[in-house]
This record gives C-alpha cells, structure tokens and sequence, in this order.
C-alpha cells in the first residue's frame, strides 16, 4: 500500500483599511472556520439571482479581470523570484470599494482595474462569476467529488458610524455580504487579532496573520475581506515513488535541485512559438492548472508576451494527447502591500484626501489607507492507493513525446468553461 499523501490546498486575502479623513506555512492541521466577528448590519435585500447579468456583460467582465491580471502581474513580481497572487481575490475587494466610489475616484478605479461596465452593470456581473465559481466547490462531498473552491467576503465598520443603505443593499445583492460593526477604535489591536482570526480559519491556517501589527487604528471606519481558498486533487494524479531529484534551470542561469514529480497520462498541451504549454485538470474537470513552459533562454521574452490574447490563444490550441509530465513539487508564498502598484497602474485619488467614497458614507470623507495581499501555492502529488496487473508485450517500443518542466515556467489556476483566472504566477528557481 502506498503512503497517502493529503491534497494540497491555497489561499488567498485580500484586505483594504478605510479611515476617516479629516508568513505564509503550509496548511496547519486542526484549523477550523470560526465565527464571523462583530454584530451584523443587514441590509433587507436578498441576493440577485446569476442571471442579471448578461452573458455580454459576463464576458466583458471577465476579459478586463484578466488584463487587470496581467497588469497587476507585471506591477508585482519581485525580479528574479518566484511569485504568486489572485487577481480573483483584488477584483473581488477593490469591486466592494468600488461600489462606495464616486467621480474621479470611480473613474481612475474603473481604468486601473479594467472595470469596462457601468456600475449597474458591473456588480450583477460580479455577482455572476461568483455564483458560477461557487458552483464548481464540492466541499464536504469527499475529495473524489470535486475541489474545495471557496470565496468570502467579510466586511467591519465602526460601531455607530453610518453606512450608506445602498451601499449595503449592493454588497447584499451582489456581493453576499453584510456589514458587521465593532469597536474600533477603542480597541483596534483586538479588532485586528479577531480579523486575522477569522482569516486564518477561512484558509485552513495558510494565512495565519493577514493584519500587521498597528496596521488597524482607532481612524479606520471600515475594514473589507476577501478570502480565497481552494483544494483539489489531480484528475491525473502523480504517483509518490515516481518523484526523484532533478535539476531545474534556474533564471539566473545556475542550476538547482527540485523534486520531479512524473507521469504518463493524456494531457491537453500544445507548442507555440518559443514555448509549450500543458493543462493539469483537476478532479471535476471545471477548474485546472495552466502551466507554460518556455524555451531554455526565452523566459523574459515569453513574459512579456502574457495578455488576454495569448492565453486565448494558448487555450485555443490545446489538444489532448498522451504525454510523459515531469512537473516540480514547488511552494510559493508571496505578501505585498498592493498601494504602490495600484497607483502605478493610475489609481492614485483613492488614497489621499481627495477621494470620493461618499457611497459608502457621507459622515466623513473617508479614503484607503492600506491594501495586504498574501498569497500561498503548495503544489504536490495526490496520495494513491494501487494495484497493478502486468502484461508483456514484446515488440517495438514508441514512447510518448515528453514534457519536462526543468526550467522556468508561468502558471495559472483558472475556471475552464469562464476562463476566468483566479491565480498567476511563476515558479523560477527552486
């Protein structure tokens, strides 16, 4: 009998820090989701149904999250390192935002997070995806079933400060989420530990602290959430005894040492110009791993090829066929605070006195004052239990063509039939 080895899952959070104007560890066993902190502000509307938002209005919304995928990519990556985040998770927080946002600060949120759709048209299409992504989670069905794909929204604001209703009737109806108020200012370190609390049981302990310490302060009036998390087996899982040491080609030109995991099985993959490219689906078939792998050489220049229009393509021309996969076990954390990038990509009003977030409340001019990515990816074999029948065969052997990922390579976590990227990043040196 084989060792089982347990699936492996990621997180993402996303978090922003509104004020009144005037370590990232694998998976922990035992960490159990915990009660949202704080007495609930509801709105009385109830969630819109998918299908306020037309398939032309879901596609656009889509296509402008995957240029604002690339973009924020670009803006990110630490030169030379490996890297990761959700542009899912961004979107999904900066969209709250958005709703409480107003003239010039609406209009630079709109351009840097390619939100191409009027407001009333782009929450109900928010509100679509994440429905449609919810539906692809089969958690609690058993890990044969399907992954685990789960995004929350979680949002705090000050007890007693006044929230706008529609704010909160659009939050409820496209968002599925409700205000909670506390007392932050009076006790904002406790605030900050019961966030990171919550967090930390959203993604089954792979986020641990999303708040630095002092980062929540008795002026912040509004604290929102966005967790991502997902766990999935292989559809074409890789076998533990078949992992052995190999050499990876690092981007600096060295070489290290990774742990290769292999396996001969019928992957969707196709080769383009400079590069290949393989499809890894996982168990439910709806989501999968896109992996490219450029020629030794032309990493840098394969980068800067990354948009809407060459993922499109790379997906157009995947066929399946049987292959020999030698993939690394590889983990990649990454934290950042997403204020810099954001404002080289043109959202620069939000974050002063000057922002117009009258929206979300006319008490105070209010404006970000902090958004936190972390992010974590653990790539492994799925545990098997086998047995084996053999039967020879003497003849002319013809192996299957290869695949070896021994070099520097992009990937991304998306939704196969929306084309929706929920993850992306690289994976450069051991």
């Amino acid at each position: 009998m084989l060792k089982r080895v347990a699936p492996r899952a990621w997180a993402f959070v996303v978090a922003l820090g509104i004020l009144g104007c005037g370590s990232d560890t694998p998976s922990e066993p035992g960490v159990e989701r915990v009660p949202v902190p704080g007495t609930l502000v509801a709105s009385e509307k109830a969630r819109a149904a998918p299908t306020q938002a037309p398939d032309e209005d879901f596609r656009a919304l889509i296509d402008g999250n995957t240029a604002f995928a690339v973009a924020m990519y670009r803006q990110v990556v630490p030169p030379g390192e490996n890297a990761v985040f959700s542009p899912h998770s961004l979107t999904q927080a900066l969209g709250m935002v958005y709703a409480g946002a107003r003239g010039e600060t609406a209009t630079e949120m709109a351009a840097a997070l390619h939100f191409d759709l009027p407001q009333e048209r782009l929450h109900p299409a928010l509100n679509r995806l994440d429905l449609t992504l919810e539906s692809r989670s089969r958690e609690g069905q058993g890990p044969a079933k399907g992954p685990i794909l789960r995004s929350v929204n979680g949002l705090w604001g000050q007890q007693g400060f006044s929230f706008e209703t529609p704010f909160l009737d659009v939050l409820a109806e496209h968002h599925g989420a409700g205000l909670r108020t506390l007392d932050i200012a009076s006790d904002p370190e406790g605030v900050r530990t019961a966030i990171n609390g919550w967090v930390k049981g959203e993604t089954a302990g792979l986020v641990p602290e999303l708040f630095p310490s002092r980062s929540i302060t008795p002026d912040t009036r509004l604290l929102l959430v966005n967790t991502l998390y997902f766990k999935g087996a292989w559809k074409l899982p890789f076998k533990v005894e078949n992992t052995r040491a190999a050499p990876f080609q690092s981007i600096g030109g060295g070489t290290g040492s990774v742990e290769m995991m292999n396996t001969t099985a019928k992957f969707p993959f196709m080769a383009g110009d400079g590069f290949q490219a393989v499809a890894l689906p996982y168990v439910g078939d709806a989501l999968r791993m896109l992996v490219i792998v450029p020629d030794a050489g032309r990493f840098e220049e394969v980068e800067q090829r990354l948009s809407l229009d060459f993922l499109d393509t790379v997906r157009a021309q995947l066929k399946p066929g049987e292959r020999r996969l030698g993939l690394p076990r590889f983990q990649v954390a990454l934290g950042f605070s997403a204020l810099a990038p954001l404002q080289s990509m043109g959202l620069r009003t939000l974050f002063t006195d000057g922002a117009d977030l009258a929206g979300i409340s006319q008490a105070e001019r209010l404006s970000v004052s902090s958004v936190f990515h972390r992010a974590v990816i653990i790539v492994d074999e799925l545990g098997s239990e086998a047995a084996a029948a053999t039967g020879v065969g003497v003849g002319v052997t013809s192996l299957p063509p290869e695949t070896l990922v021994d070099r520097p390579f992009l990937f991304a976590i998306e939704d196969e039939e929306t084309r929706s990227v929920l993850f992306l990043g690289r994976f450069v040196q051991p």
